[in-house]
């Protein structure tokens, strides 16, 4: 797992105080292309965001996974 910025899709090196434009990818062994993963991101405040993604060349990723 990691998580970059942009559309194209570069990688943060450290942290970050952005929110915007924030893609979360996910590595994955033994999907398929085309199949399906939920992930589900929990917050230090308790809240709890749900995603579903698609598999494509070993990854899912989430675009601008922190806007509203």
């Amino acid at each position: 797992m990691y998580f970059s910025y942009g559309e194209d899709t570069t990688r943060l090196q450290g942290d970050s105080r952005h929110t915007q434009d924030v893609n979360l990818h996910i590595i994955t062994q033994g999907y398929s292309n085309g199949e399906e993963v939920e992930i589900r991101l929990k917050s230090s405040f308790g809240k709890v965001l749900i995603m579903c993604g698609t598999i494509q060349d070993n990854q899912a990723l989430f675009m601008n996974v922190f806007n509203n």
